[in-house]
């Protein structure tokens, strides 16, 4: 008995599909991950973007860190807020405007935000022409 392969099978994906090494040239110029602690750290070309982009690179970065060590994607306003990188006013209305531009969407658990991987081209192309 043979049996069929679908074509379509090749279209499935157990998870969204990310460009690492895109990835990391999007984030590597902004920020650095500390090995041992998981956190960020702020390089100086990071304190020269603009919030909304500030905002993008730091879930570009979790979605790294979450790639790297098997953490969930995302953060939380208030996770944002505490990396004191803007102020608390201008983080809500960075992700406000980003949500609502449909530049970053609301993670599965309804409460982090993540960045589309199919963003990652485009900021990277953003970030790559402004320099």
């Amino acid at each position: 008995m043979t049996t069929k392969i679908n074509p379509l099978d090749s279209l499935l994906t157990d998870d969204a599909v990310t460009d690492r090494e895109q990835l990391a040239a999007l984030v590597g110029p902004f920020i650095k991950i500390v090995k041992n602690s998981k956190e960020f750290e702020f390089l100086p070309a990071f304190s020269k973007l603009d919030n909304n982009s500030k905002v993008e690179i730091l879930l570009a970065a979790s979605k790294a860190r979450a790639l790297l060590f098997d953490k969930i994607d995302g953060l939380t306003p208030s996770e944002v807020i505490t990396t004191r990188v803007m102020t608390e006013g201008s983080t809500k209305s960075a992700i406000k405007t980003l949500f609502d531009g449909r530049k970053i969407k609301k993670g599965r658990d309804g409460k982090k935000y993540v960045l589309p991987p199919y963003r990652i081209h485009e900021l990277l192309e953003k970030f790559t022409n402004t320099k």
